[in-house]
């Protein structure tokens, strides 16, 4: 059982840094987009 919930808990470590990965890469292309508008103008 204990390895099931540590399973778990590792699981739920790999979700939020995923969650987190994809918020910076999204932060990352608005940024480029933006600054590629602004460069284009």
């Amino acid at each position: 059982m204990n390895e099931h919930s540590g399973g778990g808990q590792r699981t739920r470590l790999v979700v939020s840094w995923l969650v987190v990965s994809v918020l910076l890469g999204y932060g990352v292309v608005q940024t480029v987009i933006t600054a590629a508008k602004l460069f284009t103008q």
